[in-house]
């Protein structure tokens, strides 16, 4: 019989799709804060537009000027139908290279519309109201903070450099002294800043939202979710469930692999492994740990699991099964049920959440008589019980080592 194995670039393309994952996460909440700020220009926009429209028809009323330049309604009409322009395509949803070529043409859109509000604003009111100075200032820098939102440094940089030119182009127009122009350009600068550091410190809560996403490839969903919110009582606590637990290895495989290059056999492993891992998660079950080419997997914890003697044994049989499509070598399974205290283990600096007790150590030894009973799944009799009707055929009273009491022992019908 002959098996396949994936190609050597096994580990490096795990190590690809994990940093995919993660570069996903983070473009994919950048995303919808660049699509919230396009929400907001909008409406800011839109009431800009409204107060022009007022302005330019009544500007005695409003200004105490006989007329306003058409350009200013203008100006804020394209920049409507502009920024209602974003909101569609962001709306549509953008690939990571297309949001990081917006990221820099937005900046610089919001930095246009800046500029043509400033040398509006000073061709209007700046002779007869300088004050509206202050307006320019906090306008500029809102758009320098808003790059934090990006969660890119780049696009943050470029955002608060394009605010603080567009404040040294009003400084110049309203021929501000350099006290008030230096004072006001730091306060521009600090909050470009601070927009720089919210970006980095949004990335980093991004990346541990990531790294939950990842851990949960090797941790049930609920250590997870303790292990972030909840850690003190992750360690301290442990629980007490009656679960079904599954015990697998490969026949001979020390004297297989001998034959073959280390990287041939770590791949073979890894698809064995993997495939037999995706079995147990199909059917409800946690894999507590690998061990070379052995199994250990539990069915009702951490989290209850109802029926799961019959889940496991419905496991047991898809590995059988599906493991002869890759394997040349045989199998052997031991399940067996009972308690189980399940809970974190080992030092502070090294510690693995996993589950104790006599249960696991008789699902073992249940794998270990199969190799002299010369079946490939032995089922305990406390399994079979809890499975109810289910097709087994009982292979006699045996001992088990280490334990003074025999037991009956099933196999698969």
């Amino acid at each position: 019989m002959t098996f396949q194995t994936p190609s050597g670039a096994t580990a490096l393309s795990r190590r690809l799709s994990i940093q995919a994952v993660l570069d996903q996460v983070v473009s994919r909440e950048a995303h919808r804060n660049e699509l919230q700020l396009s929400y907001v220009r909008m409406g800011v926009l839109l009431i800009s537009l409204l107060l022009d429209v007022a302005v330019f028809l009544f500007p005695q009323v409003l200004l105490g000027k006989d007329h306003v330049p058409p350009t200013v309604l203008i100006i804020s009409l394209c920049a409507n139908l502009f920024a209602l322009g974003l909101v569609v395509i962001l709306r549509q949803g953008l690939s990571m290279e297309a949001l990081r070529r917006w990221q820099v043409i937005i900046p610089i859109f919001d930095n246009l519309l800046l500029w043509a509000f400033i040398t509006n604003i000073w061709r209007v009111l700046g002779a007869t109201q300088p004050l509206i100075l202050t307006n320019v200032v906090a306008f500029c820098s809102l758009v320098a903070v808003s790059g934090g939102l990006r969660l890119s440094r780049r696009a943050a940089l470029l955002t608060s450099l394009l605010a603080l030119v567009n404040f040294g182009y009003a400084a110049v127009l309203f021929k501000l002294n350099l006290a008030l122009a230096l004072f006001a350009g730091i306060t521009v600068f600090g909050t470009g800043y601070l927009g720089m550091r919210m970006a980095v410190i949004v990335r980093r809560h991004v990346k541990n939202e990531s790294g939950r996403l990842l851990m949960a490839q090797f941790l049930p969903k609920t250590i997870v979710e303790a292990a972030f919110e909840a850690p003190l009582e992750l360690l301290q606590q442990s629980q007490k469930r009656d679960v079904t637990v599954v015990v697998t290895d490969l026949r001979e495989f020390t004297h297989f692999a001998e034959a073959l290059e280390p990287q041939t056999a770590f791949d073979f492993l890894n698809r064995y492994q993997g495939l037999l891992a995706t079995i147990v998660e199909h059917h409800g079950g946690w894999v507590d740990k690998f061990m070379g080419d052995g199994m250990l997997a539990v069915f009702g914890a951490p989290d209850p699991l109802e029926n799961h003697a019959r889940s496991a044994l419905t496991a047991a049989s898809a590995m059988v099964r599906e493991v002869t499509q890759i394997s040349p070598l045989a199998m052997g399974v031991g399940v067996h049920s009972g308690p189980v205290v399940a809970g974190c283990l080992g030092p502070s600096g090294r510690l693995e959440f996993t589950v104790i007790g006599d249960t696991v150590n008789v699902a073992a030894r249940l794998e270990a008589l199969t190799k002299t009973l010369g079946h490939g799944v032995l089922v305990s009799a406390a399994t079979q019980q809890r499975a109810g009707a289910w097709p087994l055929q009982s292979v006699g009273v045996h001992p088990i080592r280490g334990r003074a009491q025999e037991l009956e022992l099933f196999t698969l019908a």
